[in-house]
């Protein structure tokens, strides 16, 4: 699967452009603010229909327009997933709220969206994926676990509901209610927590062999990386009398903050560097050390003590991992969107992304500095230079047509376009 054609419609810097991808590597060529990572947003947006930049989508709409577009022309290749392209359009105008298309006809749920194919994308706020919070870690897990296992979905809902209800009646006890109005709601925990939690330990089982793999892909040093599940469950044994034991065991302390402190709701995923069980890890300080777990094949974790080369090529194998086990669910590589990847890499790491992006899949990659590839990198991609009107890209299609769409043919669609939009919001 990958993004043949991507337009965008006030969104962000661009007022309308439209510009053709190849299937394999494209490299995305500007200066700073000159609407590199604004493009890659606009595809994110098309495929997916929110910003991975903010939660504010009223910033992606360019300064003085009333609404913004964007579209994405994808063409998929495996032989059971239906259409060979299809077009997705995603429209936002502030306080009116989004309207999403696939080839013209309206969808009432995002999930209808994401199911087209899967899609992956690393913005500077990725980081945040090692250097950030379990609830971003976990929540990163969940999106793409429900997008592509309905099980992992339901799972996920199923839990939801129960801690809603069960942190509600924790309230109610705090205000004078039996506390053994509780042990309903400590037995239906545990029947979803178990069920759910072994879907989230085989997810992250597959992912973590992958992970092995493509983050000692990325490392001058082949060294040994590991993706592993933090969870509180582990040691309890088999059965629902184990968990409900230990949701009884934390009872008073749950009831004064009616929030529920126990399950796979707390787990966390951990990004981690296999070290010698002397200690050789990169750990300098006592505090290093004490991270380190001892034994054979100890763990130093990377959001810790990871530095920011790593883990930015631990980010990338989560993804390249992600990418992996869809494939391996749908027969399809999704396209990967690459905001300035390259620039906190060594030269090395550099050769070595490039070859595992060159290798198979699409892949979108943005850059200030071309010379962050070789000459022979650059002829065996699609180049594009953002210039006024966008990204143009170095040299013409084969068939000696732009793939840059003129800007007197698209303004006439602008304003046809807003007049669409407006008897839309009307309707």
């Amino acid at each position: 699967m990958f993004i043949s054609r991507l337009r965008l419609v006030n969104f962000r810097s661009y007022r309308d452009v439209a510009v053709d991808f190849a299937p394999g590597l494209n490299v995305i060529v500007g200066r700073n603010a000159s609407g590199k990572t604004n493009l890659l947003e606009g595809a994110w947006f098309a495929l997916r229909a929110s910003s991975p930049r903010t939660s504010r989508e009223e910033k992606a709409v360019r300064w003085g327009a009333g609404f913004a577009r964007a579209e994405a022309v994808v063409v998929r290749e495996a032989a059971s997933a239906g259409p060979a392209s299809r077009t997705t359009t995603v429209g936002y105008a502030p306080g009116q709220g989004k309207q999403v298309r696939i080839d013209g006809v309206e969808v009432q749920s995002l999930d209808d969206l994401r199911r087209q194919g899967s899609a992956f994308i690393f913005v500077p706020e990725s980081l945040l994926l090692v250097k950030g919070s379990p609830a971003r870690r976990r929540a990163h897990l969940d999106v793409f676990g429900s997008s592509i296992d309905p099980g992992y979905a339901a799972g996920l809902r199923d839990l939801t509901a129960v801690l809603k209800q069960r942190n509600a009646q924790m309230l109610r006890v705090r205000e004078g209610a039996g506390a053994d109005t509780l042990d309903v709601w400590d037995v239906q925990l545990a029947r979803v927590s178990l069920a759910f939690e072994t879907r989230r330990r085989g997810l992250v089982a597959r992912l973590a062999e992958h992970f092995a793999h493509f983050a000692r892909g990325l490392t001058v040093e082949q060294a040994e990386f590991s993706l592993s599940l933090v969870t509180q469950l582990d040691g309890l044994t088999a059965g629902e009398e184990p968990f409900v034991a230990a949701l009884r065991a934390r009872r008073a302390g749950e009831i004064a903050r009616a929030v529920s402190g126990f399950g796979p709701h707390r787990d966390d995923l951990r990004f981690a560097e296999v070290v010698a069980a002397s200690g050789e890890a990169s750990a300098e300080s006592d505090a290093a050390r004490a991270s380190v777990e001892q034994g054979p094949g100890a763990l130093r974790d990377l959001r810790l003590f990871g530095s920011q080369g790593e883990q930015r090529a631990a980010v990338l194998a989560l993804l390249l991992a992600e990418r992996a086990v869809a494939a391996d669910l749908t027969g399809e590589l999704g396209p990967l969107l690459l905001d300035d990847v390259m620039s906190e890499l060594d030269d090395t790491r550099r050769r070595l992304l490039v070859a595992a992006l060159s290798s198979s899949g699409q892949a979108i990659v943005t850059t200030t500095n071309r010379h962050y590839f070789t000459a022979d990198e650059l002829d065996r991609a699609l180049v594009l230079q953002i210039g006024p009107e966008g990204p143009v890209p170095e040299g013409p299609l084969p068939d000696g047509s732009s793939r840059l769409s003129s800007a007197s043919e698209r303004a006439d669609d602008v304003a046809a376009e807003a007049g669409d939009e407006s008897a839309a919001d009307d309707g």
